[in-house]
């Protein structure tokens, strides 16, 4: 039986990624149970230590996990947190959401996204895995996580400069097409990501899901931003976030407006 730190013990594996694994632990000394993230050192590409000094760097922000213990032993990287419930593409496998439901969680991606960005930070891997509803009384409260990948936009004042050629981070279906054609991500990135998020939570499924090429995923996202008229509402806020400069702050509080606004006819 695996134990770490003298007092996180590995119970059952719940998840494994493209860079690590997820167990179900529990504090020994306190009966808690946890989550711990485990990457094997030897692999190329490490993020836990990126992704521990992030959760240490946000503090106790709502909608993020609050970083219990990291550290170390001859062959893995750990990161140890609270436990976590479904994720949104868990939920949505399982299950249609209601149109209400639909928004009010579409306001709270958004949220999450404008903490981060507030802080600076991009994410670059926004998509509905990335999403975890909560346990206990945090059911209805979504979780941002998988921070590994995230970058800084702005230093000291400076903003990074736009750059292409750039090889594609994250999940083709949810990425903008300014990624799809090589252009580094900044912040209205993370947020069409979102929109495509929203959409595909109303929707079902996105257009491009099951494409043969990224040439035909491109073209069919090109048709569903300009052509797809069932929720005009998406239309116009992808229409806003396409039309910003690479540098530009998007305006949050209009997209969460908009959300709210439809949330308040449809609740009427």
């Amino acid at each position: 039986m695996d134990i770490i730190a003298n007092k996180y013990q590995l119970l059952n594996q719940i998840n494994k990624g493209s860079f690590g694994q997820i167990f179900r632990g529990k504090n020994s000394r306190t009966g808690e149970i946890v989550a711990i993230k485990r990457e094997n050192k030897s692999e190329t590409i490490k993020v836990l230590v990126s992704e521990a000094k992030i959760y240490q760097y946000l503090g106790k922000q709502d909608g993020f996990l609050q970083l219990k213990w990291f550290g170390t032993d001859e062959k893995y990287n750990y990161l140890v947190f609270d436990l976590l419930g479904y994720s949104l593409k868990d939920t949505m496998d399982t299950s249609k959401m209601s149109f209400i439901t639909c928004l009010e969680l579409g306001i709270q991606i958004i949220e999450r996204i404008k903490v981060l960005h507030d802080h600076h930070l991009l994410h670059r891997d926004i998509k509905p895995d990335n999403f975890v509803f909560g346990q206990g009384e945090n059911t209805n409260k979504l979780y941002l996580i998988d921070l590994g990948f995230c970058k800084r936009f702005n230093y000291n004042g400076k903003h990074i400069e736009e750059t292409y050629n750039n090889k594609l981070i994250g999940s083709p279906n949810f990425v903008s097409l300014f990624i799809h054609k090589g252009c580094q991500a900044s912040r209205r990135d993370d947020v069409i990501s979102a929109i495509y998020v929203i959409a595909y939570m109303m929707l079902g499924k996105l257009d491009w899901f099951n494409s043969p090429n990224f040439e035909t995923m491109v073209q069919e996202k090109e048709n569903f931003n300009t052509n797809h008229m069932r929720f005009t509402f998406l239309k116009d806020m992808l229409h806003d976030c396409y039309n910003l400069s690479f540098d530009a702050k998007p305006d949050y509080e209009y997209l969460i407006y908009i959300l709210s606004h439809v949330y308040k006819k449809v609740n009427l």
